[in-house]
């Protein structure tokens, strides 16, 4: 038996090009970034000034729904943690979600609106 070890995943490498990979993640696999709005919508409802670690609910979401793509090797990976995390707060502004330096932080205005252009518009409130 022969096993074909052919690399299916198509995202550009993060180390070499980290916004790239970012509008490949948003554009490849909007569901999941869906996934953690509605997680850490339904984890605010509760009390919406509550606290919600960007990180826990990346956390729950492998843990819960083991969220990953068919078609690419791709799971919830650590280094959209930052992203999902800004693009919440944009979303949702006061939002109690805190924030590490990141180099996201670095973006124009018209680069953060190129990436939130490509966000799920299904479930936006």
């Amino acid at each position: 038996m022969t096993h074909d070890l052919t690399r299916t995943v198509t995202a550009p490498h993060f180390g070499l090009d980290p916004i790239g990979y970012y509008r490949w993640h948003l554009t490849t696999h909007p569901e999941m970034y869906a996934a953690f709005r509605r997680a850490t919508d339904q984890y605010r409802a509760v009390a919406p000034s509550r606290r919600v670690s960007a990180d826990m609910i990346c956390h729950v979401l492998r843990f819960q729904t083991g969220l990953h793509a068919a078609d690419d090797t791709f799971s919830v990976n650590n280094v959209l943690t930052p992203l999902y995390a800004r693009l919440y707060l944009r979303e949702r502004p006061g939002a109690n979600v805190p924030t590490r330096a990141s180099q996201l932080d670095a973006l124009s205005p018209d680069e953060w609106t190129a990436l939130t252009a490509l966000l799920p518009q299904e479930d936006l409130k």
